[in-house]
């Protein structure tokens, strides 16, 4: 494996070469590279992202003068600090030793016993044999799932204390399906406890509930190297495509260039197997954002319906008084001017077939009742525009109609039906 300090932007694991390979090796490396990863031949997303790649390590190692400005840094530390230092030549010794006596008799040092064991019955602890490294272990979702998109999130729930506001962050590896559940548990927690903290809760709750909404936060360099261990473990099990789809996720993440230069390394021992083509299932948006939103939309519905009921006219009213078509004699009426000769306690008739009375001297409000044309009011009052004259009924309900409506020729008959009403006889019109 070439050393990251040799390749600080990983252009030698890019084409596959070693930091002393000859520009004939770079060339026929990247010739072979680079007709497997151009984008016409091969269908994988990040194809065009890997033959750029590619193209930049060549442009810079085949040119020698790029080539020894990228290698400068390294190869000055490996002639400098990594030369071992010359030793010097031992000098010659001008003592001269004195010959040894031959009537001295030589005697060996005695070799020191082994300490004996406090406990002799107790035999030595014997050496455990070295274990063998353990294969790469796949990373699981929460719920025991080995998935081939795992995706590490962090989810906002916010608890409010009045004045204190608890943020607490709900972690760990998903799939789609629990990430979906980890994000409606977290908002629907933070719509009933996050409010209740002045002044910042409402604010913080809303931004918590919108990022949980979009999918969480996401750390890309904790992504990318959950991805990478993905990777490694299904290479490690023998499934190269599902191995390098993986590695090719894991490149979205990628962020600083020591876990780039990991990926590159790891995608070129699977450069010999295409990707497994699987479904991205964090494409859309799924079911969970919907359900995330339906206590605002609860909200909405109850603050609508209140407003409503609480109008001066019904909504289906106020619907059909909008939408339903004039009948012939309003239009009749509206070519009419405004009878502003209306006096009040005094009985008028009606000229038209059907006369609404409302609540109100106005369109909108509420019909109260309706009279056909001959029949009798008592007039008690008129508005300023003179549009608009309460009446009262001969049943006693009182409402405002439309003064062009009135006349004052009412048939005898229709006085005589009064009985005691004690109304104004009207005047006859005069004869032109």
């Amino acid at each position: 494996m070439i050393n990251a300090a040799k390749d600080p932007k990983g252009y030698y694991v890019a084409l596959g070469v070693s930091e002393d390979a000859t520009t004939d090796d770079i060339k026929s490396a990247f010739r072979q590279k680079a007709k497997r990863l151009h984008p016409d031949h091969n269908p994988s997303p990040i194809a065009a992202k890997q033959f750029h790649r590619l193209h930049e390590a060549y442009e810079t190692l085949s040119d020698p003068l790029s080539r020894a400005k990228y290698d400068r840094g390294w190869r000055t530390v490996a002639g400098g600090a990594d030369a071992k230092p010359k030793t010097d030549a031992p000098k010659a010794d001008t003592h001269k030793p004195e010959p040894p006596k031959q009537d001295q008799p030589k005697y060996e040092q005695p070799k020191p016993e082994p300490p004996k064991p406090e406990h002799p019955k107790q035999d030595a602890p014997k050496a455990e044999p070295p274990k063998a490294a353990s294969a790469e272990q796949p990373a699981t979702c929460q719920c025991g799932n080995i998935t081939a998109q795992p995706r590490y999130i962090v989810f906002d729930m916010l608890l409010g204390q009045i004045t204190k506001l608890n943020r607490k962050g709900v972690s760990g590896v998903y799939c789609r399906t629990c990430a979906d559940k980890a994000a409606i548990k977290a908002s629907l927690i933070t719509w009933l406890a996050g409010w209740w903290a002045w002044p910042n809760g409402p604010k913080e709750t809303f931004k918590a509930i919108i990022a949980n909404i979009r999918g969480g936060r996401k750390p890309p360099e904790r992504n990318a190297k959950l991805l990478i261990k993905q990777a490694k473990a299904f290479k490690a099990r023998g499934d190269m495509q599902l191995a390098r789809a993986c590695a090719e996720q894991a490149l979205q993440f990628a962020t600083n260039a020591v876990v780039r230069r990991e990926i590159d390394a790891l995608l070129s021992s699977l450069s010999a197997f295409p990707a497994r083509g699987i479904k991205d299932r964090w494409a859309n948006p799924g079911f969970a954002p919907f359900v995330q939103m339906a206590p605002l939309i609860v909200v909405v519905g109850a603050i609508s319906m209140a407003a409503t009921l609480s109008a001066p006219m019904s909504l289906t009213d106020y619907a059909k008084a909008l939408f339903a078509d004039a009948p012939e004699d309003a239009v009749v009426m509206d070519m009419v001017a405004p009878n502003t000769d209306i006096r009040s306690g005094r009985v008028y008739g009606v000229n038209v077939d059907l006369l609404p009375v409302r609540t109100g001297p106005s369109e909108n409000f509420r019909i109260a009742a309706t009279v056909k044309r001959g029949a009798i009011v008592l007039a008690t009052e008129q508005d300023v525009s003179g549009r608009w004259v309460r009446v009262i009924l001969t049943d006693g309900t009182a409402g405002f109609v439309e003064a062009r409506a009135l006349t004052p020729d009412v048939s005898v008959d229709a006085l005589n039906s009064l009985g005691g009403f004690g109304a104004e006889t009207p005047q006859k019109p005069q004869e032109r």
